[in-house]
C-alpha cells in the first residue's frame, strides 16, 4: 500500500508540472484516500485513530477545493481548519503530564510573526487566515507537547509531520500571496504528503 501511495504522490507532483490535468486532479485526493485506507486497515481502533482518520477525511475535502479551476481557497482553508482541529485533539489526547508553557508561547509567537508578514497581502482574507494560523500552530504545539511528554515513536512522527505541514502551508502562502515560483508545487506537495503519511504512521506504531 505504501508503495502505491508514494507512486501516486510522485505522479501528482509530476502531473502538476507536465500534465495531463486529469491525472493531476485524480492523483492528489486518491493519495490521501489510500492513506485513510491504510490507517483503517492496519491501525488499532481508538479515539486517536478515529481523530486522525477524521483529519485525513477533511484534508481530502480541502484538497479537492484547492484543486478546482475556480478559486475555492476559502472553502479549502475551512476544510483544513477542521482537519487541524481533529489532528490537534488527537495529539492532545495522548498527553500525560504537565504543559510546557514555553512551547505554547513559542508557537504563538511564530504564528503572530507569520501573520504579520503576510498581513499586507491578505486583504479580505485576514480573519480566516488568522484563525487558520492559530489552529495550525495549536496543532504543532499539541504534537510538540506529545513528543516532550512521551518521546515515543508515534510522538516523533507527529512532531516531524506537524513541522512539515507548517512548511507546506507556509510555502503555499508565499506562492499565493507574495509571488509564484517554480519549485512551489514540489515543496508544497512533497512536505504535505510526507506529513500526512507520518500522521498515519503514528497510528500504526501505537
Amino acid at each position: 500500500m505504501w508503495l502505491c501511495i508514494i507512486f501516486l504522490a510522485v505522479l501528482h507532483i509530476t502531473a502538476a508540472y507536465l500534465g495531463p490535468r486529469w491525472l493531476y486532479y485524480f492523483s492528489k485526493p486518491l493519495t490521501v484516500m489510500l492513506m485513510v485506507i491504510q490507517c483503517v486497515w492496519s491501525g488499532a481502533p481508538s479515539f486517536y485513530y478515529w481523530a486522525i482518520v477524521l483529519g485525513l477525511c477533511f484534508s481530502i475535502i480541502g484538497d479537492i477545493y484547492l484543486m478546482l479551476p475556480a478559486d475555492r481557497f476559502l472553502a479549502g482553508l475551512m476544510s483544513f481548519f477542521l482537519a487541524h482541529i481533529a489532528f490537534t485533539v488527537a495529539f492532545a489526547s495522548q498527553w500525560q503530564g504537565t504543559i510546557s508553557w514555553w512551547l505554547l508561547a513559542l508557537c504563538l509567537a511564530i504564528g503572530i510573526v507569520v501573520f504579520l508578514l503576510f498581513l499586507p497581502s491578505l486583504a479580505p482574507l485576514q480573519t480566516p487566515v488568522a484563525f487558520y494560523i492559530l489552529i495550525i500552530m495549536a496543532m504543532t504545539f499539541a504534537a510538540g507537547q506529545y513528543w516532550l511528554l512521551s518521546h515515543s515513536q508515534a510522538a516523533l512522527f507527529t512532531i516531524v509531520g506537524a513541522i512539515l505541514f507548517v512548511l507546506s502551508d507556509l510555502t503555499l502562502a508565499v506562492n499565493r500571496f507574495k509571488g509564484e515560483f517554480g519549485a512551489a508545487t514540489a515543496i508544497i506537495m512533497s512536505t504535505y504528503f510526507i506529513a500526512q503519511g507520518l500522521f498515519v504512521g503514528s497510528v500504526l506504531v501505537l
